[in-house]
Formats: C-alpha cells, structure tokens, sequence
C-alpha cells in the first residue's frame, strides 16, 4: 500500500492478500482422497507459507491464514504432514492514539475449510484462532514470502506496522542451521500526528510435537514459569512437560516465548492462562490497557504470553524482537525403540562417543530458554549471516525476480521435509537388518539425516530416493556441505554391507507400529532394503547406482576432501561392479527391466528403468546409459587420485570408450538430430526424446569431468528437442512448461505406452524443466548461443509462474511432482524434493566477478550468429518482470560476488554471461 512505512520486501518474494485462500486443486492423475484419507498419492494443502524451525529441529508452517501450521516434527509419527494449527498461538496488537479509543487485534484471519464432494476436507482445513479474539479480515494484511524470511504488513491500524518473521538458516553453519528459533520482529512507525501506545502479546500453548499420530504421544507434567536477564533486557515465560512417563516426541520438551526489551519499551507477561477456553481470559486483561498481570491466570500451564509496550512520538519508530524456542530434544522411530538426539542439542552440550552415540548425561535438557536467550542475544548477527547468502539471490538483481522467488522459497522444503538429523543415538533394540553395525559409526562426528522425498502423505514419505536426490544435491552440497557428506558416508556403510550386491534402497521410514514392518525396513539407519540381485534387465533404477557414484565424487572435489574420497572409494567400486553385472553380452550399457517384456528372473518387484519409472524402455534408455558414462568417468576421476592400479585405470578407459561409441550408435538418430530415449522401434517416425536426456551431460561439466557424447551433436540435440517439448499451455495461455518426452514432428504416438498408460510422457515435471533449463543454459553459455540460454529460461520460468505466481494452483510450498500440461490443476505428489532442481540453474546463471562488465545488461531477442530468436518466456513471467523493470535475459552488476550458500565455489571453467 503506497505511502506506508513497513519492512522492505523483495520484489520477488511471493505475495498473497492473508486470509484468501483458495480453494485449489483436488484433481490428480491417480486418486487423492481430496474427500477421504489422503492415500498412496496425497493432497495439496493451498495456503501453505514459510516454515519456521532449523533442520532436523522440528517445523510448522506460518500459514496464510497467519496460523501456525501446518506442522512436521519428524520421527516416525510424521509419515505426513499434520494439518493442524494453533488456535492459542499469534501475535496480537492493541493500538491507541491520542485519548482516541484502542484498537486491539489479532494478527490472523480465521481458519481455512475446504469442502470437497462429501463436506469438509480435514486434511486440506485448518482452525483459526480462538473465539473470543478479534481476529483480522480476509485482506487486512499482505503474506509475503522469501525463505528464509515471511513478511506481514497490516492494514487496519493508524502507525505502520509490519512483521518479519524466520529462523537463522545460515549456509555452512550447522548450529545455526539446526536451532529450534523462530524470530518475530514486529516494526511499528507512527507517523500520525499524535503519540501513539502501541502493545504487541505473544500467545502460545504447551503444545505437543504430535497430534492423533501413532505411536501416541504422552505429554504430561506441565509446568510454565518466567525469567530474566535484566542485564539484556530479556524477559521470557517458559512452558515445560517432564513427567518421566512422557514419550521421547514429548520428553523434558518445552516452549518459551520471550523478547528483548529496548529502550522505551516496557514488558509484561502471564505464565499460565487457559490455552483450552475461548481465550478471553488473556485477551481482557491485555486489551485493558496493553499489559499483563506479571503472573498467573490459572495453575493449568496451558498456555503463557508476554506483552511489550511503546510509546512512538509522531515520527518515531521501533521493533519489537520476540523469538519463539522449543526443546524436543529426542526423536523415535520404530514404535519409539529407536530414539535419537536431534542435531541442535550438540550445540547445547549433548556428546557422542566415537561411534556417534550419545553420551549419557552429557545434555542437561530444560534448554529452551538458553536457546531464546542466545538467539536475542545473536539476533543481529544472525540475520546478517542469513543476509549474506541470501541477499546475492534475492537483492542483488543478478537473477530475474522468478529464478529467485523459486529457488528461495522452493528451499523451504528443506526444513519442512526433514525427519531427522540426528545428534546421537539414545537408544536402539531393533536388531540391524545386516547383522553388522547401524548406519554412522564409521567415521566420528558423523550426523545421519533423513529427508523425505514429499511430506505430504503416501509412498513417498517413507523414504529419500537417491534417483531423486541426483536434482536436488548441487543444495545440499553447497549450502549444508555436512549433511551431504554424512548422507554419503551413510551410503558408503549400506553399500559395504555383505548383505548388499551394491545398489541397496535409501534409507527410509515407515509409521507403522508392526514390528513386522519396522524390523525389515523403515527404520532409519537400522533397518533398510538391502535391494536387487543385479543382472541385465533384472534390477530396477539403474540411475541411482551410477548417480551415488558420481555424487562421492563431486562431493570430494567440489570440498577438496580426498580422505572422504578415499573412505568412499571402495563403496564406488563396489557399486560400478553392481552396475557391471548390469551389462549384457551384445552392448556395453546397462540394460534396464523391459516394461513390457519384463525378464522372468526380473529381482526388482516391478520392471522400471529410472527416476521416471512407469515410462516403459525396450532394454536401453538414453538417460540411464548416459550416467553411466558418468559413472564410468567419475571412477576413472576418483582412481588417479587413490592411485588406482594403473592397469585398472587403463581398462576403465577402454571401457569408456566402448560405452561411448556403444551410447552414439544405439541412441544418435541421424533423421531427428537427438538421442532417442530407447532403442529404435522401426522407424525413425516411431521414435521419442526425453527433455532431461542431458542430466549427466551437464553434471559432468560442472564437475570439470570431460564431454559424455560429441559437442556438436550435444548442440543440434538440444535446438531439435526443445520444438518437441515446448509450447503447452493453459485455458488462460500461460506456458506451462516443458512436458518430458517428445515425439518426432508429425508423430502422434509414442512408440511404447506401459501398463499405466501415457501418464508421465506428455505432462509436466517442474524439477525436470528446473534441470532442463539449466542445461540448456550452460549449453548456451558454451556455444555462445542466446537461443539455447533463453529455451532454457523459458521452460524454467513457466513452470516458476505455475507453481509461484497462479494463485488457483495453490502450489505455494508444496510444488508438485507432476502436473498436465493443459491443466496445471490435474496434479502428482505435492511437497516434491526434486524441485530443489532449480538450484542446477542458479548454479549455473551465478555470474563470475572476473569476467562481469559493470552496468551492462544482455539484449534481450538479439541472437548469436547463425542463432534463431529467442522463444517467448511465460506470460505470468514477462508481466511480473515489466512490473520491475526486469527482463528475463540476467543483468549483471558491478563487482558482484555471488556465494551460492555463502560458499566459494570452485570454478573448473568460467561462466561468462554473454553480452
């Protein structure tokens, strides 16, 4: 709103008026249960928001109702997402002005129902906030969102006020990265005529992690007190469980609520109010004057509040700074027979031993407050942490409005998906499924971290494929550097283990309490599959065997870790020998399970060859084969610097070489000018390309590893295929992005078709237009071809639009999987990690300092020599950037030095933005 005094927001944060939220999509390729149980493929959740809360620690959503939810606190009770929120937990404010009359709100609208065919949907619904307070209404506030920071301008009061709200996710810094901290900082500016008393209250319930989950949760003992520091100005009310009977989602668990009072500012606070009434109770006694009665309602420990006062002189402005802390410290799976530390309470004085148990005794729990109390004390450092990797994406200008919206808000997921990352293991009497030691006791300071594919419910909560993580690893490599390497590590220990051929499943979770289930898979680093007996066309994802081969690779080189290198190194050959055994006689590629002529001695329980399972191949696939050229060339890599025999590296030489001349003759077709995805089917007509054919082409070149096929054809691959894929849009004419597999001009069929139909074929992955983009953007980059760099930005920023800018999607956080291609609305999986694959193309946009002109920008439309012009962007897009001056092609300014993560990465080439 034009002339208010608010925090200062980006423009590509996303915006939504608070309280409007649609109704969104309940249409999927497969049933949902938008009117039942969510199921094996699971609801959207529109009007989900910035989640709050470090890695691993527990997290809730700031929803755009402004309620807190929905909530993933991990373990095994999150086998989805809780839709629920906090009807006793907001920010409330009583403004007065002059001898005029207070005016006290909530800073919430009221709940979300969404009515399906049957009634109201549970699953896609949430409370707002308790009766008795006057909440906001639909529109009295914007939402704004640029993970790591939310934003909330409010409207119906005469001074300005605003609200800023994240956790310090900071790049590089576990602690920080890890911390149960959520910041509130309320600005207020009053530039009425008149002084003005402005009262903010903070209100939040002793609140359990888990609600109607199994194993039930037990929270009991609860107790609320308040302390200061009167040195810093920090005032706190704590609220506590610790009967020695509670669960260990619930043990020696806390909240505290506390602010840092500045000069001018006074506090109050309430210890305990009843959190199960209508909420009048706190809301009289703050609405009477702004303050709280330094006290106790009554002795239920329910619920607690501080309160803090100003008085702003006409043009005086102030923040007021609350954080919100927990300690939950313990994590349990496997119906609570395994239970871990989380990583944060490392920080709080928890040890483990050399096989990365927790030492007993050594956390003395009860920590929230010292968390708050570190957390105000460290406010300003930590936001300028957070700032510092943050800033270069979101401010700098270096990347359109689009690409950083997605890539920062798309990083949410990253928290909110997180089941665990443990600091130790308490204990454990699931016997481990190989008989031989648990997942991370290798290597000391080892953390293992589970992060789930989608926490939305079904199949894919249960576990962190690594044919899906191959997208989203160039984040976690670069801004958590730990957590990949202690996955990897992970890895290693699972593929050495005797009960393996060398290809075993991820690790993953079930919710189940049958210890039926949970002794022969789900519980995380105890008990896993073992996976497939390998032979040619036996064994399914035959992309993953080669993808964990190049990411210890690259995690090597990219961090100069030649002692992890050499940890990995056996696990790598062990796989390659996997992947080896794959091969049959007549070809020197990996034969995947045929979909429609499957082996009868197939070992994998269906025949899928990859990532993009249920679309069927004929023995080879071009996507497969390809990362094994990458494996092939990551094990040669590797070998030379473990000194490899270098008899053996000779013979992976050789082998390249056959694999190479094998991928051009099997998949080159000469008429299409592409590779085609799997073997011919008769005529070059009855043929088909996948869009991220190249997925390893480009991975390899940012990993300074040389060419996987021949440049030229690499080129007119990219400037054939992308006709083929391109041009779907909407009822509305938007773009909607790429779809995956394209057919020869003229061609209507695709030449096989599975069991399931075309379903994947002619839809829309945005984690493969996200890879795509990146692909064709560095390839353009490499041929000087504007073309390519703008397919490339085009298909990325459609499918950006979609999930971010089309409020009927109602994709905010929780992108899809899939969605078709004429209607973005008909929806897979949402919540999906793969669309971490946009930070591929940052990757690859960031501009190099050494080789930037200050001022410049690249003309947009203005093609290089024997180039063709540039395709049109996304509608959504082009208006969005008009509206800030921007244009899809990058400006480039002066000097900047872009950290991805706050990380110095090292260049293997220069990546000159084309003038």
């Amino acid at each position: 709103m034009a002339g208010r005094d608010w925090y200062d927001i980006p423009s590509a944060a996303t915006v939504r008026p608070l309280g409007d939220v649609v109704q969104g999509p309940c249409a999927g390729f497969f049933p949902t249960g938008c009117d039942g149980n969510a199921g094996f493929f699971p609801n959207s959740l529109p009007g989900m928001g910035v989640p709050l809360g470090g890695i691993g620690a527990g997290s809730f959503m700031i929803n755009q109702s402004g309620m807190f939810g929905p909530w993933y606190f991990g373990g095994s009770q999150s086998d989805a997402w809780e839709v629920r929120t906090l009807p006793q937990a907001a920010l409330h404010v009583r403004e007065q002005i002059g001898d005029g009359p207070a005016e006290v709100r909530t800073l919430a609208t009221d709940g979300v129902e969404n009515v399906g065919a049957n009634g109201p949907v549970p699953s896609r619904s949430w409370e707002g906030p308790l009766p008795a307070w006057n909440t906001l209404e639909t529109g009295d506030a914007d939402y704004s969102a640029l993970y790591p920071f939310g934003w909330m301008t409010y409207k119906p009061f005469a001074t300005d006020i605003s609200m800023r709200f994240h956790s310090p996710i900071v790049a590089g810094d576990d602690r920080r990265s890890s911390l149960p901290v959520a910041y509130f900082d309320v600005r207020i500016a009053n530039h009425t005529d008149e002084q003005a008393e402005v009262s903010t209250m903070f209100t939040m319930p002793n609140a359990p992690a888990h609600v109607g989950k199994q194993p039930a949760t037990i929270r009991e003992g609860l107790s609320s007190s308040y302390e200061v520091d009167e040195t810093t100005g920090i005032h706190a009310v704590t609220l506590s469980a610790d009967s020695e009977s509670n669960t260990p989602d619930a043990y020696k668990s806390e909240w505290t609520v506390a602010a840092k009072v500045d000069e001018g500012q006074s506090v109050s606070y309430t210890t305990s109010w009843d959190g199960e009434g209508d909420g009048s109770d706190i809301y009289d006694l703050f609405s009477s004057d702004g303050s709280l009665n330094d006290g106790a309602l009554d002795d239920s420990a329910s619920a607690g509040a501080v309160a803090v006062s100003a008085t702003l002189e006409p043009g005086e402005v102030t923040t007021i700074p609350f954080v919100l802390t927990w300690d939950f410290p313990e994590v349990g799976f496997a119906d609570n027979n395994t239970v871990w530390m989380r990583r944060y309470t490392n920080f709080y004085g928890a040890q483990t031993n050399q096989t990365n148990d927790y030492v007993p005794g050594t956390y003395q729990f009860n920590q929230s407050y010292e968390i708050a109390r570190d957390a105000l004390n460290e406010s300003e450092q930590n936001l300028a942490d957070v700032k510092s990797w943050w800033s270069p994406i979101a401010e700098s200008g270096d990347y359109p409005d689009w690409m950083s919206e997605s890539a920062l808000n798309h990083l949410a997921n990253v928290p909110f998906h997180t089941s665990l990352w443990e600091g130790g293991l308490v204990r454990n009497s699931v016997p481990v499924i190989t008989g031989e030691d648990r997942i991370g006791t290798s290597v000391p300071d080892t953390h293992n971290y589970l992060g789930v594919d989608s926490n939305a419910g079904g199949v894919s909560t249960l576990g962190m494929g690594g044919e899906v993580g191959i997208y989203s690893n160039i984040l976690y490599t670069e801004m958590f550097p730990s957590i990949e390497r202690d996955r990897l590590r992970g890895k290693v220990e699972a593929i050495l283990a005797g009960t393996t051929a060398g290809d075993p499943s991820d690790f993953g979770m079930t919710g189940s309490t049958d210890p039926a289930a949970y002794n022969a898979d789900g519980d995380p680093f105890v008990t896993w599959n073992q996976g497939a007996t390998p032979g040619p066309g036996r064994a399914w994802f035959l992309d993953r065997p080669s993808e964990n081969i190049f990411r210890m690779y690259d995690y090597a080189q990219r961090h100069d870790d030649k002692a992890f290198l050499e940890f990995a190194y056996p696990a790598m050959e062990k796989t390659f020998a996997f992947l080896q055994q794959t091969i049959p006689a007549d070809l020197p590629l990996p034969e995947v399970p045929s979909a429609l002529n499957p082996k009868p001695d197939l070992s994998s329980p269906i025949a899928m060859s990859n990532i993009y399972n249920i679309i069927p191949s004929d023995r080879f696939d071009s996507y497969t084969s390809m990362l094994y050229l990458l494996a092939l060339e990551s094990m040669i890599a590797a070998g030379e610097q473990v000194n490899e025999d270098p008899a053996r590296i000779a013979d992976l030489k050789d082998q390249l070489v056959a694999a190479k001349n094998a991928f051009e003759t099997t998949f080159w077709s000469e008429q299409n000018g592409y590779y085609r995805y799997t073997l011919p089917q008769g005529t070059p007509e009855n043929d088909s390309v996948l869009l991220t054919t190249f997925l390893a082409q480009s991975l390899a070149e940012r990993a300074g590893l040389p060419d996987l096929v021949q440049p030229e054809r690499y080129r007119q691959h990219l400037e054939s295929m992308y006709p083929l894929v391109s041009g779907k849009t909407d009822a509305a004419g938007r773009l909607t992005g790429a779809i995956n597999m394209g057919l020869p001009a003229g061609s209507t069929q695709y030449p096989l078709v599975g069991t399931s139909g075309t379903i994947y074929e002619p839809n829309v992955w945005p984690g493969a237009n996200y890879a795509a983009g990146a692909t064709y953007f560095a390839a353009g980059e490499r041929f000087g071809s504007d073309r390519l760099k703008q397919d490339g930005l085009t298909m990325a920023s459609a499918v950006s639009a979609q999930i971010w800018d089309v409020r009927e999607n109602g994709y905010e956080f929780n992108a899809p999987f899939q969605y078709d291609a004429v209607n973005p609305a008909r929806y897979i999986y949402p919540s999906f990690e793969n669309n971490l694959a946009i930070w591929q193309l940052i990757d690859v946009v960031r501009p190099d300092p050494a080789t930037e002109t200050p001022g410049t920008t690249p003309t947009p439309g203005d093609p290089a020599p024997g180039d063709q012009p540039a395709t049109e962007t996304s509608a959504i897009a082009q208006d969005r950037l008009a509206a800030t001056g921007q244009n899809l092609e990058l400006p480039m300014l002066a000097g900047a030095v872009l950290l991805i993560a706050g990380l110095v990465l090292l260049r293997r080439r220069s990546r000159r933005l084309q003038q």
